[in-house]
């Protein structure tokens, strides 16, 4: 009888008192949500499949985008009962949080937010956009006017610039 290497790696496991493997394979995501998303795998549809990101307090999301391909892991160790995904193939929305510091990149707006001890990025954007357009400053004659036309035309495009790219 000829012995193969599963078969030794199979009595190693054994041996140890681990006989059952953990299984990864890779699916299609059907559905997603901030928690869970549905997989398709060859004729079979596992509903709730964890996103292992989660899993961490405060830590990192990564949402997978509808019909990408995402790589899964049986924690049930091939009973397909607890399964989680641990690659993204196509990512639709990431967060991540670090103490008060929070970034979120979604896909789908193609937006950043990003704010830390609960202050935005982009309301210091609109605070500083807002501060220019009503600028005057002191002169012999008296306080300034508000900008000139071309600087408002400039701060305009800013702020148009910047609800593009932050939110």
């Amino acid at each position: 009888m000829s012995t193969t290497l599963n078969d030794i790696k199979d009595s190693l496991q054994h041996i140890a008192g681990n006989s059952q493997r953990q299984v990864v394979f890779v699916g299609q995501v059907v559905k997603a949500t901030d928690a869970t998303a549905d997989v398709r795998y060859n004729d079979m549809t596992f509903t709730g499949v964890k996103l292992f990101s989660i899993e961490a307090a405060g830590g990192l999301l990564v949402k997978p985008a509808i019909g990408s391909m995402v790589t899964l892991m049986d924690m049930s160790r091939g009973q397909l009962r607890d399964l989680a995904i641990i690659k993204v193939d196509t990512p639709e929305l990431v967060k991540m949080e670090f103490n008060t510091l929070k970034i979120e990149a979604d896909g789908k707006t193609g937006k950043v937010a990003i704010s830390a001890s609960g202050v935005s990025l982009l309301d210091l954007f609109n605070s500083l956009v807002s501060i220019i357009k009503t600028l005057t400053v002191s002169t012999p004659a008296g306080p300034s006017g508000t900008p000139l036309p071309p600087t408002m035309q400039a701060v305009a495009k800013l702020e148009t610039d910047l609800k593009q790219v932050l939110k």
